[in-house]
């Protein structure tokens, strides 16, 4: 399944003064560990946001990768399909 992430933080929280836990993200262990491929992964700084296209079996293993900013910001999941596959199951194909 595909997932489509987007965690923002207040300015006076953000990671870039710690950034150990966003780098925590970009690990290829605990990418493995979390059952989580991450497709693309993209920082908006003045937005203090970040954006995060990933590849997991359930939402579980997505909430599971991002247990290291967890308490940093705001996180919000949604489940995505690609715009072809999409259209395939709007037009009953």
């Amino acid at each position: 399944m595909l997932f489509m992430a987007v965690h923002q933080h207040p300015p006076e929280r953000c990671p870039a003064d710690d950034p150990a836990p966003l780098q925590r993200l970009t690990e290829e262990e605990h990418m493995r560990a979390s059952g989580v491929r991450v497709l693309g992964s993209y920082i908006a700084p003045p937005e203090h946001a970040a954006y995060f296209l990933l590849e997991a079996d359930d939402y579980a293993q997505v909430v599971r990768y991002f247990r290291p900013i967890g308490k940093i910001g705001t996180l919000r999941i949604v489940p995505v399909l690609g715009l072809q596959e999409a259209l395939r199951v709007l037009s009953g194909h």
